[in-house]
């Protein structure tokens, strides 16, 4: 297996509270992210980083929203949005797809991972301990689980194929991981996914909403580490400023 192409994939909007971004500053007021999934176009068929947020955020942008608060994190999505309709546009369909990596359970993550029943969806182990112990809370937002879905179950750095390395990066979530990418076309690329949402995060030390603050900063330096050493183009999570330099489908890195 080889890698010909990544491409980024736009899945919809998140208004995320500034504060979420900057813990540093008590501004609640909403800044508008984009929702990104990945396609790799490999010698031996594609490989989707991510299934963006759940159907169901179409018709509920409150999703998050409680009586009498003002709201931290509002989805915008369209029905365009979804990852079935977003898989179509590039010519296929989740049965298509060799595996998933699913970087981590978060809704704007794995909010359309119960579309691919028919494939394996990579997943590191404390990460499928904390989506299950969650999914029994009263008010859980069960969007990623179904008796149907297969996790296969990884534990740390995890070389999935030549060209595409899974980075266990554990702080945003308890078992979050990262992916460095070889392309022909760009050479190395790194997807920190939610490690650091934005490039104040990763180059600054700027701090984020995240699940323990100081694995992520070690997360941080490791991603860092080897972006150097590797040479890497660093694709953020949510970077609204790299945004307006990401070459969308149908371009591609």
């Amino acid at each position: 297996m080889a890698v010909t192409k990544l491409h980024v994939l736009p899945a919809g909007r998140c208004g995320v509270a500034a504060s979420m971004l900057d813990m540093t500053r008590p501004d609640h007021s909403l800044v508008n992210l984009p929702v990104w999934c990945y396609l790799l176009e490999t010698t031996d068929g594609p490989i989707l980083i991510d299934t963006g947020m759940p159907d169901h955020c179409v018709s509920h942008p409150d999703l998050f929203a409680s009586p009498g608060e003002e709201p931290s994190i509002v989805p915008h999505m369209d029905p365009e949005d979804g990852i079935v309709p977003i898989l179509a546009r590039a010519g296929y369909t989740p049965r298509d797809v060799a595996c998933v990596v699913s970087t981590h359970r978060h809704f704007d993550h794995a909010g359309g991972n119960r579309h691919f029943g028919e494939v394996e969806l990579i997943l590191q182990q404390l990460e499928y301990d904390a989506m299950v112990a969650d999914l029994e809370a009263p008010d859980a937002f069960d969007f990623w689980s179904s008796p149907d879905l297969r996790y296969r179950l990884i534990q740390g750095d995890y070389a999935l194929a030549p060209g595409i390395k899974l980075l266990f990066t554990p702080g945003h979530s308890v078992g979050h991981q990262s992916v460095l990418v070889e392309t022909p076309t760009t050479g190395s690329v790194l997807l920190t996914i939610d490690a650091a949402y934005q490039a104040a995060n990763y180059e600054e030390g700027i701090p984020f909403a995240v699940a323990d603050a100081q694995k992520a900063q070690a997360s941080i330096a490791k991603l860092r580490s080897i972006a150097q050493s590797e040479k890497s183009y660093v694709f953020f999570g949510h970077d609204i400023r790299q945004e307006r330099t990401v070459k969308p489908y149908p371009a591609f890195y």
